[in-house]
């Protein structure tokens, strides 16, 4: 465990470091909009700045399938420790509760880490597919609220359901309609209910970012009957149950 949290603290010196350069202070953190700073077979950072609140994310394979992802807002600063190997994570934040507006930001950053990394999954590193998957999880932590740290494994396991949109059990004794498909709402927000990733609106086609595994664990999270924390191993860990049809289409 005391690992664990070292390799977060490395992060956050790695961070501190990677924001050292000859520019002036304070030019980076200023611009608006998606900036990829570093990109190659094992680093991948990036940031992203609107209205005054930016995050910089910093993913790095610090040994052969483990993996540190940090999201820097100043305060907080929330990072994950990866280990594929062992099947384990880790959520470690620190400092204050995220807010709406740092919130905000993780959705213009997926889309700007989805131009930059290949479409298809099993093309990505393994530092691009957890910069996804890990963004697409930092959109449903909790706005507002003090966050404690965790562990989550993946042996625990994940239920798939069905990647046609209808009426399915979602686990815990609930039924409600999940699946592919931007209508697929079930009456309830965003479409694609039960996506471990970026949902999808009726009247938008996104590009297809983050994952295409569908489960219990996010389906419940999607309609209110599941916390965040629950579906920490689907996000990291599922596997890619439905396919995904590229960009520009509903998936």
């Amino acid at each position: 465990m005391k690992a664990l949290w070292l390799c977060g603290i490395t992060v956050a010196v790695a961070m501190s470091l990677a924001g050292c350069s000859d520019e002036p202070v304070g030019s980076q953190d200023e611009a608006e909009g998606f900036t990829l700073l570093q990109h190659d077979e094992t680093t991948l950072e990036a940031r992203y700045g609107a209205g005054g609140a930016s995050v910089r994310m910093l993913v790095v394979e610090t040994e052969s399938k483990v993996v540190e992802v940090t999201y820097d807002f100043g305060a907080p600063v929330i990072g994950f420790h990866i280990d594929f190997n062992q099947g384990v994570g880790r959520f470690n934040p620190s400092g204050e509760p995220l807010d709406a507006a740092q919130s905000a930001l993780m959705g213009p950053l997926l889309e700007g880490l989805s131009k930059a990394v290949p479409v298809e999954e099993a093309q990505r590193t393994r530092v691009e597919d957890a910069a996804m998957r890990q963004t697409s999880f930092m959109q449903i932590v909790p706005v507002g609220e003090a966050l404690s740290p965790y562990e989550f494994v993946s042996e625990r396991g994940w239920t798939h359901i069905s990647c046609t949109c209808g009426n399915q059990y979602i686990g815990s004794g609930y039924y409600r309609t999940a699946g592919r498909g931007c209508g697929c709402t079930g009456g309830s927000g965003n479409g694609c209910k039960g996506r471990c990733g970026q949902g999808c609106g009726i009247t938008s086609t996104p590009a297809c970012v983050g994952t295409t595994a569908y489960t219990q664990d996010c389906a419940k999270h999607d309609y209110g009957l599941g916390s965040f924390s629950a579906a920490s191993d689907d996000y990291t860990f599922a596997s890619n149950n439905c396919s995904c049809s590229g960009v520009g289409t509903c998936y």
